[in-house]
């Protein structure tokens, strides 16, 4: 089942005068479960495209579609709720509000959405089992390491049980080997929860934990190459499709 579908996606940026083509009539089909890393050179529309397929920014022309629905159908406040309760987003720096605890933070999109936070309580406790910090849940973040802080953010992205997460530059913020701890964490979600997963990375080796690799390159897609696992625990790609 598809996840996610872009059709001949278009975004130009107008700067006075000039037009900048960031992303040049991109088609990109995510199945369900899939574990997407996108990748490319600084200024190729990586992020761009991220956010795009997340609904955090619309196109200049074609069509996103979020299992099913066509983002452009929806109005702000329908297309507000599906980015708060239907997908989630990880960013490189972790936005966490600096005087709520951890699990006041994990809540809250609960607290957005105006929900009440006694229903979600075994969501919670979950959510804080999988990054686990259930210990850690009345500490606040100047209280925790950068890695523990990344770990919040994604039980954050969790806490509705969104079936899609969005990850731009994950762990970017981070030293190699928390860093690498976090991808763990995702490829866990990813495979134990049936999470679909699309990173932004510049991490060749963070790149290898999903199931698929696209680079960008000028805002076109110039590979879609299949990740498979070895017994070694590190990976190797199969090209499945190279544009002409």
């Amino acid at each position: 089942m598809k996840a996610i579908e872009a059709k001949n996606l278009i975004r130009d940026f107008v700067n006075g005068k000039e037009t900048a083509h960031v992303l040049k009539d991109i088609d990109l089909t995510v199945e369900e479960g899939e574990f997407i890393s996108i990748m490319g050179p600084s200024g190729s529309g990586k992020s761009t495209l991220l956010y795009l397929l997340g609904g955090l920014d619309a196109p200049t022309s074609g069509s996103v579609s979020i299992n099913g629905t066509d983002l452009s159908t929806l109005d702000d406040k329908r297309l507000c709720r599906m980015r708060n309760e239907e997908v989630g987003f990880v960013f490189q720096f972790y936005n966490l509000v600096p005087n709520l605890t951890v699990e006041d933070n994990i809540a809250l999109p609960l607290m957005i959405a105006g929900k009440k936070r006694s229903e979600y309580k075994d969501k919670l406790d979950e959510c804080l089992r999988i990054i686990g910090m259930e210990d850690k849940r009345k500490l606040t973040p100047r209280e925790l390491s950068g890695g523990q802080q990344q770990r919040v953010a994604i039980a954050r992205a969790l806490v509705f049980d969104p079936k899609i997460l969005f990850l731009d530059e994950p762990i970017g913020n981070l030293d190699t080997k928390t860093g690498l701890g976090i991808m763990e964490l995702f490829r866990d979600i990813n495979r134990k929860y049936g999470k679909t997963i699309v990173q932004v990375t510049h991490s060749e080796s963070a790149a290898m934990y999903g199931t698929k690799l696209i680079r960008l390159v000028d805002g076109q897609i110039q590979s879609v190459d299949e990740i498979r696992p070895e017994v070694s625990g590190s990976a190797r790609i199969k090209v499945l499709n190279t544009p002409a």
